[in-house]
């Protein structure tokens, strides 16, 4: 964060906050990622307040023109639903001159009795912690501290704020500048979400990839050992060579340490080495089948695991369960479906596939004539469709830059060009450009990246 969060500059924004949420209800509670989450409110509904307590650079601020995504499941997350969702704020105000905010709230208990809390955020870089006190006593620490620590923490003890040698006195800070920045960091938040919710899936992935690339050394191996011997049609050859010359026969067999079985007619023997260059010619074409069919599904897990960051649950969900049927169990009965991804530019839309399935799909079959197919040159990657018939250079160069994150990369060449200039390729999703232009962009836009993570 550029706007670092100082005891001064808190103040400032504890004032702001304060002006502004008081007396509003703690409508929902969003975990982001392990770290990183959002208030929404009950009457305030100009923008939701982002806490980060990022183990670098903790900081809260309100944000707008924030779309939330679905809430982590932990300790954390249940701690904060049970404890201070629904709460109404009474006063928001930092301590002891330091980078330690306070909300005061009240709330029901289970015995719907009202209580009087306070969530404490410590927002001091290396030493970030969230805390909830009732009577001043805490009842949940983020990180607790043994009572062998200077500044114990414990469930049930009084809370002691941190030790503050340093006067402070309120700060300017541009809000509006923060927002933006929080904003900014927002986009990253959402894509450290699917890396933590998914990591068991993209351990999986990592771990077909490995197989699959040891599959490739033995299949090399094997096809190498083929070549070999595909020696045998001479071997075969030569020995049928010998049928008048039995000497020459024996010498040529001793020679070349060759297995033969002389209780066998010559031509017997050589129709067994026959036998063995014919498998390993079959060795060698069903080998090399199987590699390309190899490095495309590692080429594809490759794409996946660079999208993740860009997907949505219902197509994290489904690609889990494509993948991985046996180890994937749903949470609900009825699975939401994954669809094509969309995104808006002035006024037209911008489609893209996740998969092959949905590739085809939305080539050949949603998109017309003369909308505008986009595509990363000479790689897997996603379809992109363009619905517009004569698109401008930011309609243009937008789609591209989606073509390429939809792909996992972040620089390359897009070739687009319109459907009409598309076959349909031998298998799924395949799309064979018979005229097209291309783009070369090496850095994509955040701006894009904000489009098609909130997309």
């Amino acid at each position: 964060m550029k706007c670092k969060i100082t005891s001064g500059n808190l103040k400032t924004i504890a004032n702001d906050l304060n002006e502004k949420l008081r007396f509003n209800h703690i409508s929902n509670i969003t975990m982001i990622n392990s770290h990183d989450f959002l208030f929404t409110f009950s009457m305030y509904r100009k923008g939701k307040l982002f806490v980060s307590l990022n183990h670098q650079s903790p900081f809260v601020s309100l944000v707008n023109d924030i779309v939330a995504t679905g809430t982590i499941v932990g300790a954390l997350n249940d701690t904060l639903r049970k404890m201070v969702k629904d709460g109404c704020i009474q006063e928001i105000h930092t301590i002891n001159n330091d980078r330690i905010l306070a909300i005061e709230y009240s709330k029901l208990d289970d015995l719907y009795e009202k209580r009087n809390r306070t969530l404490i955020l410590e927002l001091i870089p290396h030493r970030q912690n969230l805390i909830i006190l009732q009577d001043g006593l805490v009842i949940f620490a983020s990180h607790y501290a043994g009572l062998e620590n200077s500044r114990p923490l414990i469930r049930g003890m009084k809370y002691q704020f941190l030790e503050n040698k340093k006067s402070s006195t309120e700060e300017n800070i541009d809000l509006e500048e923060l927002a933006k920045e929080a904003e900014e960091y927002f986009l990253k938040s959402k894509q450290e979400r699917n890396l933590e919710k998914y990591k068991s899936l993209i351990t999986h992935i990592k771990t077909r990839i490995k197989s699959l690339n040891n599959k490739l050394g033995i299949l090399d191996k094997a096809i190498n050992q083929a070549h070999e011997d595909l020696s045998y049609q001479e071997v075969g050859t030569t020995l049928l060579a010998f049928s008048q010359e039995p000497e020459e026969l024996k010498k040529y067999v001793e020679e070349n340490h060759l297995d033969y079985d002389y209780s066998l007619s010559l031509g017997n023997n050589a129709e067994k080495y026959f036998k063995k260059y014919k498998k390993a010619k079959r060795t060698i074409e069903m080998d090399q089948l199987e590699i390309k069919k190899t490095e495309e599904e590692i080429a594809n897990l490759q794409m996946i695991l660079k999208q993740i960051p860009y997907l949505k649950d219902e197509d994290l969900a489904q690609v889990y369960q494509e993948l991985f049927p046996k180890k994937y169990r749903p949470t609900a009965k009825k699975m939401p479906v994954s669809t094509f991804g969309v995104i808006n530019i002035e006024n037209n839309k911008i489609y893209y596939g996740k998969n092959a399935k949905q590739n085809d799909e939305l080539t050949f079959k949603k998109a017309k004539k003369t909308h505008y197919f986009f595509h990363i040159k000479d790689s897997h990657g996603s379809h992109v469709i363009l619905e517009n018939d004569h698109p401008n250079n930011e309609m243009i160069l937008t789609a591209a830059e989606v073509a390429l994150l939809m792909s996992g990369q972040e620089d390359g060449e897009v070739q687009y060009t319109q459907i009409k200039n598309i076959k349909k390729g031998s298998f799924l999703g395949q799309a064979l450009l018979t005229s097209y232009q291309s783009i070369v962009i090496k850095n994509i836009r955040e701006s894009t990246k904000k489009l098609l993570i909130n997309g």
